[in-house]
């Protein structure tokens, strides 16, 4: 690959807000580098749910349906047998393949001449005007953009420290179309502690999962949870591969002079849903607009840290409840099922 000396945006990584960030600059005339480590733009281990909001704007912007997976009426709250189903009268949630999601992107980059995407290449040295490539090639530039994820080089090198993060973990089982007909959130503090596990059927296959927070479980303790949680609901992962991935929730800024974060490597995700799509991409486009016009105050990224602060309050109640954690649990799947209750909670997760 030949690389041009010089760069107006080197973007690190091409997930949703790496390249939503490249669209918007490329086509306002940047000459914009983006650079992704893996051999293909798209794949990334995550449950794919997509809220109102975030399938809104992806509509906004282009998206068209056939990317997105299963459309959902309804969302299922459970605590062992007792549960309630939220109907929301119309389309509400999404499940999109991330590999869909990142080749659609792509794509869009196809005919913005100036803008240059390399994939199979590794930044392996950061410095304040350049970026050094394959050990090799030396690019400099005017902004640097980390949007590599929740173990973020450019972060690194802002020694920017990440003590608060999550992992998330699923199995993608192979299921026939109807074996679930819902999303389903479960809560269980003997398996999941404060956190939930999670049931997402796509068309042909089914992400089921949970995580934990290495400062309050171990790895060991929530997988020997989980696995006896899977027992118990009698949940065969036999021809399944478990998948894992760090969640960045230890948000501590996102621009630093010329140097941006966006999307996991920023801190953006909840860490109480997990959620990170919609954050990645908002906060790709935003950027972008800072780059653009030095005067530009973005309104989408603070109304994000709103949001993500009002689920860090609620994930710490949650933690600190300990014994009454499954009392707390039992009423929400209580309360949801009076409709103005289960609206609020609902504005509340989305």
């Amino acid at each position: 690959m030949q690389y041009d000396k010089k760069y107006d945006v080197v973007i690190v990584g091409a997930g949703p807000g790496g390249l939503r960030c490249a669209e918007v600059l490329g086509k306002a005339g940047k000459n914009v580098l983006l650079v992704e480590k893996k051999e293909i733009i798209g794949p990334k281990i995550c449950a794919g749910g997509l809220t109102r909001k975030a399938i809104a704007y992806l509509h906004d912007i282009g998206l068209p349906k056939s990317i997105i997976e299963q459309e959902f009426d309804g969302l299922l709250f459970r605590i062992n047998s007792f549960k309630t189903r939220i109907n929301f009268g119309e389309t509400f949630l999404y499940t999109i393949k991330r590999e869909s999601l990142g080749q659609w992107q792509a794509q869009k980059l196809n005919n913005l001449k100036n803008v240059t995407v390399t994939i199979g290449d590794l930044v392996t040295k950061i410095e304040k005007d350049f970026v050094m490539i394959n050990k090799d090639h030396n690019v400099k530039y005017d902004f640097l953009i980390g949007a590599d994820g929740s173990n973020s080089m450019v972060r690194k090198f802002l020694d920017l420290d990440t003590s608060m993060f999550g992992v998330a973990y699923q199995y993608m089982i192979p299921t026939k179309k109807g074996e679930y007909e819902d999303i389903e959130i479960i809560f269980d503090s003997k398996f999941f502690h404060a956190w939930y596990g999670w049931i997402f059927p796509y068309e042909n296959i089914t992400s089921i999962g949970t995580g934990y927070f290495p400062k309050i479980m171990s790895a060991k303790d929530s997988m020997e949870k989980f696995d006896k949680w899977l027992k118990k609901e009698k949940i065969d992962i036999k021809n399944s591969k478990m998948e894992a991935h760090p969640i960045n929730c230890d948000y501590q800024g996102y621009q630093f002079d010329n140097i941006f974060l966006v999307g996991d490597a920023a801190g953006f995700a909840s860490g109480f849903t997990g959620e990170g799509i919609y954050q990645a991409i908002i906060s790709g486009d935003e950027v972008a607009k800072v780059i653009l016009d030095e005067k530009y105050v973005s309104k989408m990224i603070p109304e994000i840290l709103h949001e993500k602060r009002v689920h860090e309050i609620l994930l710490r109640l949650l933690i600190i409840a300990g014994p009454f954690r499954n009392m707390i649990f039992y009423l929400v799947v209580l309360f949801v099922k009076i409709p103005w209750c289960g609206k609020i909670l609902l504005r509340v997760l989305s």
